[in-house]
């Protein structure tokens, strides 16, 4: 049977459920954070939506768990962000390989001139 439901209807149906997801989550966010969070939150989302979303998907984990006891001003959420990012970065070091005509104690280049 689902095949005879043309596609358009369960897009909008998709879409429905969707938007009304992120309306609850807009909602939770006006009551989560303060203004000023809220706005630089915005900001994040244009240049950074995956960002932003993991941001409001903890916050919004945080709140269900009891963790957050008060609204989230502008500080804890920039915070919480390098938190996010220091998570994430890589460190990459860099190995010098050894040769068998290597002689660390003749490290001056002097005899190079």
């Amino acid at each position: 049977m689902a095949a005879d439901i043309p596609d358009g209807f369960t897009r909008g149906e998709d879409d429905a459920k969707q938007a009304q997801m992120d309306e609850q989550i807009s909602m939770m966010m006006d009551q989560i954070l303060m203004p000023e969070a809220k706005e630089r939150l915005a900001r994040i989302s244009i240049v950074r939506k995956d960002q932003a979303d993991k941001l409001k998907m903890k916050i919004i984990q945080m709140a269900q768990s009891g963790t957050i006891r008060e609204q989230i001003s502008e500080e804890r959420l920039i915070a919480m962000l390098e938190e996010g990012q220091e998570a994430n970065k890589t460190k990459v070091t860099m190995a010098r390989r050894k040769y068998d005509l290597d002689d660390d104690e003749d490290d001056n280049d002097d005899d190079l001139m």
